[in-house]
């Protein structure tokens, strides 16, 4: 696996690590109530020394193998509107697939972008074999983003999921490497 985090570029983004001087922008962004509700590990709230830790941790846990963590960037203007991750599972060559976008972003069709740019960077430059993602069952846009991209719904595991204090179905999503060749 390469050591450096590649820099990924779709039509309309640019996909790359934060930069330190980015800190009080992740803050503000991350702020959003909604975005630690719809996730598993964004905690709320959510403090600069929280953002300061993610973002010098992004290239040593991509060099440990363990995840790639990039930042949305618009191509246009260079602004940081969400972030798109594949944590990586070496032994059984499987990604998982996670994003948020920001409240002024949504619905345009980021989060699919950046999620096929990095899960087909999984596939051709990390030769996985299944890259998936999961969502709680309320979430219906990232459910949307899932089918979006490709990946198949494969069942809801109920309750499978305490987050602040209610348990949550899991939607899970997949493809693997024979499918997401044949769509190519």
């Amino acid at each position: 696996m390469p050591t450096a985090l590649p820099q990924l570029s779709t039509p309309r983004l640019l996909l790359r690590a934060l930069e330190m001087d980015q800190t009080e922008t992740l803050l503000r962004l991350v702020s959003d109530p909604a975005i630690a509700d719809n996730t598993a590990n964004i905690p709320s709230p959510y403090t600069l020394e929280v953002a300061q830790r993610f973002i010098g941790q992004m290239q040593e846990k991509y060099r440990e193998g363990g995840l790639l963590g990039q930042g949305m960037h618009l191509r246009e203007t260079g602004e940081l509107i969400g972030m798109v991750s594949l944590r990586i599972n070496a032994r059984h060559h499987y990604g998982h697939l996670g994003y948020w976008v920001a409240a002024h972003c949504r619905n345009q069709g980021y989060a699919a972008e950046a999620a096929r740019a990095v899960m087909d960077f999984g596939f051709t430059e990390l030769g996985l074999q299944r890259v998936g993602s999961q969502c709680f069952g309320r979430n219906k846009e990232s459910a949307r983003v899932m089918q979006k991209i490709g990946l198949c719904y494969e069942g809801c595991m109920r309750e499978a999921f305490l987050k602040n204090g209610v348990y949550e179905d899991l939607l899970v999503f997949a493809t693997v490497r024979d499918d997401w060749e044949r769509a190519r």
